[in-house]
C-alpha cells in the first residue's frame, strides 16, 4: 500500500541460553517490580522481567522480605532475572547459587543504583568507581552458577567520571553475558535527559548483548533507540508504572504477537487494575499506601485524573478507594472517552510516516489497535 512503512522485526535477544522475544525488558525498580507487578507486565508483552534489587546480606541471612523478592509462584510466561546488590565477591557468588536454585533464569548485578542506603554499603553505583572489584564479582558469580550473569550500569558517577565503555569491556572479559546501560550518571538519578550515544559506544566496544535504558516512553522511541544505538534490546522502567498497554503497543510495533484485547476500553482497564491490586493484596493485605499508589499510577495520563487522585488521597480505606475508582471509570466510559489514546503516545520520529502502533490513524478511530491485523 502506498505510503505504508514496512518495518523489519528485530531479532529476539539472546543472553546465553535465554531467549527474550520481544527484545523488551522490564527494568528492576525498588518498591515497584514485585511479583504482582512482574506478572501484569509479563502478560502484556514484555520479553523479560527483572526483580526488585535484592540485598545479598538479607538473602543470606534468610530475611523473609529478601526471599519474597525472588519468588515467581506460579511461574511466569517469560524469563525472570533476579537482581542482586552487594560488594563481596564470595557473598555475591553464594547468593547467586541460591537464586539459581530458586529458578531464576538470569542473575543481574546492580552496579547503578544511586540511592544513599545502597551507596553507603559500597554497592550499586559505588561499584562504578572500582572496576577491579566489579570484575571480581562477575568472575566469582560466573564460576558459581550455570545461568547467565548480567550487569546493570550507569554512565559513571558524574559527568566528569564517565568511563562506561572501558568498564563494559572489562566486564565482558570477566564473563558478563550482557550489559544493561541506563544512559544517565549516578548523580543525575532520573533528572535531565538520557544520553543514548553512550549506549551506541558500548555496543560497538563489546561482543555481548547490550540493553539500552532511559527515556523510552512510546513505540516510536523504542524503535528510535534500537535504530540509533544498535542495542540488542530496550529496557523500560518508570514509563510502565500503571501502563502495561505501552509494553503491548511496543511489542506489537516490533512485530511480536501480544495476547490482550486488540482494542481495550475502560472495562479492560478496570479489569487489569483490579486484577493487579487483587494480586498485590494477597501478599500485603494491609498496605493501604501502596494500594493507593497503584491507583494513582494507573490514573496517570487519563482524563479527570486529578479528581480521582484527590478523592483517593482523602481516605485510608481500600474499599472506599475502590468505590471511588469504579465511579471514576464508569464516568469516563459513559462519556465515551477514548482509553488507549490516554496510555500510548502516537508520536512519530522525524522523517517517518505511518503509525508507530498498528491500527492508529489520526483520521479515524482515535483508539490504538493492539491487533496484528491492522
Amino acid at each position: 500500500m502506498e505510503g505504508k512503512m514496512v518495518r523489519s522485526r528485530p531479532e529476539p535477544l539472546r543472553i546465553g541460553n535465554v531467549l527474550v522475544g520481544p527484545p523488551l525488558v522490564l527494568a528492576p525498580m525498588a518498591g515497584v517490580t514485585d511479583s504482582a507487578y512482574r506478572r501484569v507486565m509479563a502478560e502484556f508483552g514484555v520479553g523479560l522481567v527483572v526483580s526488585e534489587m535484592v540485598s545479598v546480606q538479607g538473602l543470606l541471612r534468610g530475611q523473609p522480605g529478601s526471599r519474597e523478592l525472588c519468588v515467581q509462584d506460579p511461574p511466569l510466561p517469560v524469563p525472570m532475572a533476579v537482581q542482586l546488590f552487594g560488594r563481596d565477591p564470595e557473598l555475591m557468588a553464594e547468593a547467586a547459587r541460591r537464586v539459581e536454585a530458586g529458578g531464576a533464569a538470569l542473575i543481574d548485578v546492580n552496579a547503578g543504583c544511586p540511592v544513599k542506603k545502597v551507596i553507603r554499603q559500597g554497592a550499586g553505583a559505588s561499584l562504578l568507581g572500582d572496576p577491579d572489584l566489579l570484575a571480581a564479582i562477575v568472575e566469582a558469580m560466573k564460576k558459581a552458577v550455570a545461568v547467565p550473569v548480567t550487569v546493570k550500569l550507569r554512565l559513571g558517577w558524574d559527568s566528569e567520571s564517565i568511563g562506561v565503555v572501558d568498564l563494559a569491556v572489562r566486564l565482558a572479559s570477566a564473563g558478563a553475558d550482557a550489559i544493561s546501560l541506563h544512559a544517565r550518571t549516578a548523580v543525575q538519578h532520573y533528572s535531565g535527559e538520557a544520553d543514548w550515544s553512550w549506549i551506541g559506544k558500548v555496543k560497538k566496544a563489546v561482543n555481548v548483548p547490550v540493553i539500552g535504558n532511559g527515556d523510552v516512553t512510546s513505540p516510536a522511541l523504542a524503535r528510535k533507540m534500537l535504530r540509533e544505538t544498535g542495542c540488542d534490546a530496550v529496557m523500560i522502567g518508570r514509563a510502565t508504572q500503571g501502563n502495561p498497554w505501552l509494553l503491548a503497543a511496543i511489542a506489537e510495533d516490533l512485530g511480536y504477537p501480544v495476547h490482550c484485547n486488540s482494542l481495550p476500553g475502560w472495562e479492560d482497564f478496570s479489569e487489569t487494575v483490579l486484577g493487579h491490586i487483587g494480586a498485590f493484596c494477597k501478599s500485603r493485605p494491609r498496605c493501604s499506601g501502596h494500594f493507593r499508589k497503584l491507583l494513582l499510577w494507573y490514573s496517570k495520563g487519563c482524563p479527570d485524573a486529578v479528581r480521582l487522585r484527590t478523592a483517593v488521597s482523602g481516605t485510608d480505606r481500600p474499599e472506599e478507594m475502590l468505590d471511588i475508582f469504579r465511579d471514576w471509570v464508569r464516568g469516563l466510559n459513559d462519556r465515551g472517552v477514548s482509553f488507549l489514546s490516554s496510555k500510548v503516545p502516537a508520536e512519530r520520529p522525524p522523517g517517518e510516516t505511518g503509525s508507530p502502533v498498528a491500527g492508529l490513524s489520526g483520521d479515524s478511530d482515535p483508539r490504538v489497535s493492539l491487533s496484528g491485523g491492522a
